[in-house]
């Protein structure tokens, strides 16, 4: 069973996700509770949480894999200033209309420095906690594929046969519909019924994913450039929200 799986509980992304949620609400409208006010507690938790959420998810998966993890540190540290600000102007404005009951607007207290500093640390601990959690996933990912790597062979499930193939003798894949194909340095390939997500899960840490039909081994690379890359004398072409890097 893949580590992913087990991460989730019961091997579920999706209830993993909304028992988290039920019970980062449930813990934090009892914490932030006020004398027993328990009901203004879990209002207010109720009306800040979709924003708490659209943040958190925008960072995992917008953010995260678009800067910090291919090492764009300035593109990330500018999107995440920018991601907590965006999200403290809209938790102030959801407080000062929803919870605090303004009938009129005064625009010095929905932007009051004090409060959106607030807003913005409130905001921050939960997407720190939640990215945490991720990073923490994609490392142990990352840990289960260079496990499978020092064993050396990949299996390719092919006509009815299990193919042992290292990974040393693929040079790239490419994927069309619900197959994939395997080109082996000795100009044999292989084809297998998987996608291409299955394909690079099992492949070792340097093969990376191009383009949204290729998987390439960077060791054969012989060449590349912002549009494409070349093994064997085949160019293969670099997805527009996709790079490589030797």
């Amino acid at each position: 069973m893949s580590v992913v799986k087990n991460y989730y509980l019961f091997g579920s992304r999706a209830l993993t996700h909304i028992g988290f949620w039920l019970g980062y609400y449930l813990l934090f409208g009892f914490i932030w509770a006020n004398d027993g006010e328990f009901r203004d507690s879990y209002y207010l938790e109720f009306i800040l949480l979709p924003i708490r959420i659209g943040g958190t998810y925008l960072m995992i998966y917008v953010i995260l894999p678009k800067t910090l993890l291919v090492k764009k540190y300035a593109s990330f540290l500018l999107s995440y200033a920018l991601l907590l600000f965006v999200c403290a102007i809209a938790q102030r404005h959801f407080m000062y209309f929803f919870y605090e009951n303004h009938a009129v607007i005064k625009w010095d207290e929905v932007f009051a420095p004090d409060k959106i500093l607030r807003a913005v640390v409130l905001i921050n601990s939960t997407i720190l906690l939640i990215s945490g959690f991720k990073v923490l996933q994609l490392y142990y990912v990352e840990r289960e594929k260079n496990q499978r790597a020092s064993r050396k062979l990949v299996e390719i499930k092919s006509d009815k046969r299990t193919h042992l193939v290292s990974p040393d003798e693929i040079a790239y894949v490419k994927g069309m519909g619900n197959y994939v194909t395997y080109f082996l340095m000795n100009e044999e390939k292989i084809i297998s019924y998987s996608s291409m997500k299955n394909s690079l899960d099992v492949l070792p840490g340097h093969f990376k994913r191009i383009h949204k039909s290729y998987i390439v081994n960077e060791h054969h690379v012989s060449s590349y450039s912002k549009e494409n890359v070349t093994i064997k004398n085949e160019t293969i072409p670099i997805g527009k929200s996709l790079s490589f890097k030797a």
